[in-house]
């Protein structure tokens, strides 16, 4: 597919198709002055021909790198390939010119043209293979959202019906306080639904650049709103101070997902625990809890030990929305279960500085 005119103007793609069609160029020039000038052997002027074609063709690709439907990065990525294709085979050149060997200007000119157009088809490749596991995530998390969602709807719509048939029942007939009190929790259910299909779906549509994101502040903004809502619950919070990440928008949501999938979940005095630790480039987050412990089918299914279609049921929506996250940000996501409880982990990498 070719990318509108109304939406050509990304810096980063354009720069990277500009560096395969300059290369080409450059490759072009002692080719096509060896034609030019003449005075060659017919294989030689067949080396040289082959290697203005293969130049021109790396010139036009780049241009159709500029128009074609690749984001930013798997453009930068492309044009990657080509040029470590160039530099590698570059340096056994400079090996053999060294060693005494004379090749001539143009047939090293025609050598690099060769590794630089098969570099660029690796490149296409292996962009290719990226976005179909893109594609796989995607429907992984439409199955998802379709089957969590329809056993949710169904379990409230049970909730509903359980509370209609209360009110005609003589023997126990509760009070307009306790019917409204079920209605409520149904709606308040259905309305956390909502918001959380919504982010997801925002997720799947959303350009996940990578940016700089401060984890204390996040942290500490997430740890006050669930002490808003859950007043009882003891949050011990371990964090240093300046602690950034490279991810991005949606790393608030899934942060405060997994503190107030904690507390939810964490028994009537609910007592968590948030830290935080630099390893080696890499930033964990743990989220510990002292509840009874997320059930093991379903960590399994959440964390892709089985698969998907053994997902019967879920706590909520909550723990896939961050299990995406990671994977857009390019982090880890990890379920343990120890004596003390339940600890939800996700690495990212640190941000330098």
């Amino acid at each position: 597919m070719i990318r509108n005119i109304s939406t050509f103007g990304d810096v980063e793609r354009l720069g990277s198709a500009a560096v395969v069609s300059m290369l080409g160029a450059a490759l072009a020039v002692p080719t096509i002055g060896r034609i030019v000038t003449g005075g060659e052997t017919l294989p030689g002027l067949a080396l040289a021909g082959l290697g203005t074609v293969l130049a021109l063709v790396l010139v036009a690709a780049g241009v159709l790198l500029a128009w074609a439907e690749f984001t930013p990065h798997h453009t930068l990525r492309i044009s990657g390939w080509a040029i470590l294709g160039t530099i590698v085979l570059g340096l056994v050149l400079a090996l053999i010119a060294l060693s005494g060997v004379d090749l001539p200007v143009y047939a090293g000119a025609t050598l690099l043209s060769v590794s630089a157009f098969a570099h660029v088809l690796i490149g296409v490749r292996d962009v290719q293979r990226i976005r179909a596991e893109d594609v796989a995530r995607q429907r992984e998390k439409l199955a998802v959202l379709n089957r969590l969602a329809r056993h949710n709807l169904r379990h409230e719509a049970q909730l509903l019906v359980f509370a209609a048939g209360r009110l005609p029942d003589a023997t126990d007939r509760p009070t307009r306080e306790d019917v409204a009190a079920d209605v409520e929790a149904v709606a308040a259910d259905l309305t956390e639904m909502n918001e959380t299909l919504g982010q997801s779906q925002e997720l799947i549509r959303s350009d996940t650049a990578p940016s700089t994101v401060d984890l204390s502040d996040l942290v500490a903004g997430a740890v006050a709103d669930v002490r808003e809502d859950h007043p009882d619950a003891a949050v011990e919070v371990s964090v240093p101070d300046g602690c950034r990440v490279v991810a991005g928008d949606q790393l608030q949501r899934a942060v405060a997902e997994l503190i107030e999938n904690a507390v939810q979940h964490a028994g009537d005095a609910p007592d968590v625990r948030v830290q935080a630790d630099r390893d080696r480039g890499r930033v964990t987050l743990r989220v510990v809890d002292d509840g009874p412990g997320i059930p093991e089918e379903e960590r399994a299914v959440v964390t892709r030990e089985v698969d998907i279609d053994q997902l019967a049921h879920s706590q909520g929506l909550g723990l896939w929305f961050v299990r995406w996250v990671m994977d857009a940000y390019g982090g880890e996501f990890g379920i343990e279960a120890t004596d003390e409880g339940t600890v939800v982990s996700i690495g990212l990498p640190a941000a330098r500085g």
